[in-house]
């Protein structure tokens, strides 16, 4: 549908894209997606759970071909957030205190959460525009009272978004980022077993004021597969069995959280409809971060995270700076100047 109207504008398909192939020197991504109904939702793209191997083949660059739909281009990207089940106030401030830090400043810290944000402005559409370099919160809910229960479907996050814009709570924006953040005791379909979140988009529908709307979702896996979606600060549950590293903000769940909130709001900014840039097929993309899966710092191997810095009052590990004097470790990003991921 998309894709289509911009084939037609381009005066290009998608085959004139081949498909590239990773260098798989030290990591090995596995992407899942879970299908929902198509006349409900749209197909989630999932962030894969930790998983590393290893390769003695050395492949070409990474690519991820652009496929000559949108991005989130514009001032800024208005960011929608629902807090759903029990968080605590100190929970929220460190999710609200990294996404406060998006914002480009001028003379930012080369390890300012900004500064990484900046290279998915690099990431343009056919018009020569790049994804915003500002990401603006703009409203946030919380619905401490499970109003769907402790276990949800995939389309019940689409369905808690479409909530929220019926009761006018949000305006609805095709060029805005709906996220859904579950708290430690709610279960979603998939989760721990094939994903630690995923971002989608609902269809057109009087719901949605008939326009597209890009959404996310992201777990907190606390208690239920830290190793799995918050290394490297629980221990893997397979692989290479390091020490897990102490988290910049003192609550494995959380920075858990920030590292897959990283992760699909830089998949939704450059690949919001599944037509911007990936690589593979669009059910299972490779994207902006999700490529890089298991990257932090430079020298990432598996089991090893990479050169990061540590705090000398609390011996926690972080890569970056953000609002509030706040540490956070976020992944490396697949840099389309340099065509490699590239850490903080």
């Amino acid at each position: 549908m998309v894709s289509d109207c911009w084939e037609r504008m381009m005066g290009r398909s998608n085959s004139d894209f081949l498909p590239a192939q990773r260098k798989l020197a030290f990591v090995v991504l596995s992407i899942f997606v879970i299908f929902t109904n198509a006349a409900n939702a749209a197909k989630p793209y999932t962030i894969a759970l930790y998983s590393q191997g290893l390769s003695l083949a050395t492949l070409p660059p990474l690519l991820l071909p652009y496929h000559n739909g949108p991005v989130l281009s514009g001032k800024s990207i208005d960011l929608y957030l629902i807090f759903y089940g029990g968080f605590t106030n100190s929970q929220r401030e460190i999710v609200l205190d990294f996404l406060n830090s998006f914002r480009s400043v001028s003379g930012a810290d080369a390890h300012a959460v900004s500064s990484w944000w900046k290279t998915t402005t690099g990431y343009k559409d056919a018009f020569g525009s790049g994804v915003s370099a500002s990401v603006n919160l703009a409203k946030q809910m919380t619905d401490a009272t499970y109003s769907l229960g402790k276990t949800l479907k995939v389309a019940d996050i689409e369905a808690l978004v479409k909530h929220a814009v019926h009761l006018k709570v949000f305006p609805t924006s095709p060029k805005a980022i709906y996220m859904v953040l579950t708290s430690k005791d709610v279960y979603v379909d998939g989760f721990c077993m094939n994903t630690c979140g995923f971002h989608a988009y609902a269809f057109p529908s009087p719901a949605t004021e008939d326009k597209m709307l890009p959404y996310a979702w992201v777990g907190n896996s606390e208690t239920q597969c830290p190793g799995q979606c918050a290394w490297p600060f629980a221990t893997p549950h397979f692989g290479p069995q390091a020490p897990p590293l102490r988290p910049p903000n003192g609550d494995v769940g959380m920075d858990g959280m920030i590292i897959n909130i990283a992760t699909v709001l830089a998949g939704a900014a450059t690949n919001p409809y599944d037509t911007g840039y990936y690589q593979g097929d669009a059910a299972a993309p490779l994207e902006s971060v999700s490529a890089c899966v298991g990257i932090f710092g430079k020298g990432a191997y598996p089991g090893y995270p990479g050169e990061l810095m540590v705090h000398n009052k609390t011996g926690s590990s972080f890569n970056a700076r953000g609002n509030g004097d706040r540490r956070f470790l976020i992944p490396a990003m697949w840099n389309p100047a340099s065509l490699n991921c590239v850490p903080l």
